[in-house]
């Protein structure tokens, strides 16, 4: 397959599936047709790559391309004879069936399209997922995440995700329901940002509601605490390209993420980073020694991030 058409909104799901197709190879060339001309991406398609025997092409935004009356003489000459040694993958959030291009796509190389699964679908792959992170999670927690997501595919993995941190070899229930709020107020998600953030209001807005709905501080700390490592280390590294890719690789930080993360690294010095993993360690050795109560962490954090 040299050809290659992702329909979706999903970050995720576009991003996973480039992914599998460039399948390791370095030559990987990005384009936004919105910014380029698709006879200059052609031209390159057809091109000899100068550091691999083989190349990779992403086109985003290609939604043009396959609206119902779109036509280019030059497209249809490529893939009636498409560069054996280039993959091009076109990308767009919606697609005419009655298209062109999408039928000759579709009949000769592969479609990726993820706008008309069943509502249930984000619960069997949001498993598989997990299950490729050797853990594992139950059927219960999985309805209970996709209910708190509405679900939202991208905000299911990205719960995952933050689960994984924790739960590791299995997600556990009650994890789960510690750490997934059904209120978006409740998220901890937004929380940690607004505490990063020194978004005093914000902070203090997620705590009262978390209180509201129960929420166990408690089993945030070491989640808070691997978003301030994160943080700190692209802070000291965002200068250190090989040291960068190996903290981005090792925490797996998706690349719209990683604009935040530099944002609220710039906010505080080196040395109140330092300051504050020290005193996460000793809130977390104070709440497992049952020295600071429960009631009160939300607060406690409050005033180390925020005053």
């Amino acid at each position: 397959m040299n050809v290659y058409l992702i329909i979706s909104e999903s970050f995720v799901f576009i991003k996973t599936n480039i992914q599998k197709i460039t399948n390791g190879n370095t030559d990987i060339i990005k384009y936004d047709l919105l910014n380029t001309s698709l006879e200059s991406i052609l031209f390159d398609a057809c091109s000899v790559s100068l550091f691999d025997d083989k190349k990779s092409i992403v086109v985003d935004n290609a939604d043009e391309i396959f609206t119902k009356s779109y036509t280019n003489d030059d497209l249809i000459k490529y893939l009636e004879n498409p560069s054996q040694t280039t993959d091009i993958i076109f990308v767009c959030k919606k697609a005419d069936k009655s298209n062109l291009f999408y039928k000759k796509i579709l009949k000769d190389f592969n479609v990726l399209d993820n706008t008309e699964k069943k509502y249930v679908n984000n619960v069997l792959e949001v498993k598989n997922y997990v299950k490729s992170k050797e853990s594992h999670i139950s059927d219960k927690a999985l309805e209970y995440i996709k209910d708190a997501t509405l679900n939202n595919y991208d905000l299911m993995i990205s719960e995952i995700d933050k689960l994984l941190i924790l739960g590791k070899n299995n997600i556990s229930d009650e994890l789960v329901y510690s750490l997934v709020a059904l209120s978006p107020d409740g998220n901890t998600n937004r929380l940690i940002d607004a505490l990063l953030s020194m978004d005093e209001g914000e902070a203090l807005k997620c705590i009262k509601n978390m209180e509201v709905l129960n929420v166990d501080l408690t089993k945030m700390i070491a989640l808070l605490a691997w978003n301030v490592r994160v943080t700190y280390l692209i802070k000291i590294y965002k200068k250190d390209k090989k040291h960068l890719n190996d903290v981005l690789s090792s925490y797996k930080i998706p690349d719209f993420k990683y604009n935040k993360y530099v944002k609220m690294g710039n906010i505080r010095s080196e040395a109140d980073f330092e300051n504050i993993i020290v005193e996460l360690s000793n809130l977390d050795e104070k709440i497992k020694k049952y020295a600071t109560a429960r009631e009160v962490v939300g607060y406690y954090l409050l005033n180390m991030f925020c005053i």
